[in-house]
């Protein structure tokens, strides 16, 4: 599932850009970081964005960001999945890991200077497309056979699961916001972009609530590339 959303969202990304026809473009990539209110969780990672220029001060940005695989230890409830077992609930240690990979496009207007001209600040608001993925190891108290117990639903509303380990299940969460930064260009072609972002994050599909435990609902981001320019 999560390869072909992403080949989806990708797909839907490159039709959209071949179509627009500019004599005008740039391309870019360089390092990423995403955090959370109140989530410990930093991650770091990659992007690649095309800038299609819609006059000399605004732009139209699009975005792939992949960040790498964190792991996260906690605890969760338990209960006994039959009767007769003892204890009916109890606590396991869980090592659960979370990918990120994200598409997000929007706006950009460029102050003090033009798009491709000297330095300049810009700002802009974006909508951005979400796939998460979780996968958990856990460790239940000595004595205790994993089998029979499972997981208790919270108030999130996620669902019960086994102790037996989770393969990879899949999020799809959506997200809007604004971006500020500044880019100066280089004496030869190209430009190098630093960016702050913040967004509001709701989700699409998340059965085992990866947002609000591995990602916050209010995030933000920091994004720093090199962008080449073809005229």
């Amino acid at each position: 599932m999560g390869n072909k959303l992403i080949i989806v969202m990708l797909s839907v990304v490159f039709a959209f850009v071949s179509n627009v026809g500019l004599s005008q473009y740039s391309l870019g990539g360089g390092f990423s970081t995403f955090h959370g209110a109140n989530i410990p969780i930093n991650r770091f990672g990659l992007n690649a964005f095309v800038e299609l220029p819609q006059s000399n001060d605004v732009t139209l940005l699009v975005r792939a960001a992949f960040m790498f695989p964190e792991k996260d230890s906690r605890t969760t409830d338990i209960e006994a999945i039959g009767f007769g077992i003892t204890p009916t609930k109890t606590e396991a240690d869980i090592i659960a890991k979370t990918s990120y990979f994200a598409i997000d496009g929007g706006t950009r207007t460029y102050f003090i200077n033009d798009y491709d001209v000297g330095l300049s600040v810009f700002a802009g608001g974006h909508l951005k497309g979400i796939l998460a993925s979780y996968s958990v190891d856990f460790r239940v108290p000595d004595g205790l056979d994993p089998n029979d117990y499972q997981t208790i639903p919270d108030v999130a509303g996620a669902q019960s699961q086994p102790l037996s380990g989770v393969s990879p299940q899949y999020a799809l969460l959506f997200a809007f916001g604004g971006t500020v930064g500044v880019k100066y260009q280089l004496p030869y072609r190209g430009a190098l972009m630093f960016d702050f972002g913040l967004e509001l994050i709701t989700s699409l599909h998340d059965p085992y609530s990866i947002l609000g435990n591995d990602i916050s609902p209010l995030s933000f981001s920091f994004n720093f590339g090199y962008r080449f320019d073809w005229y």
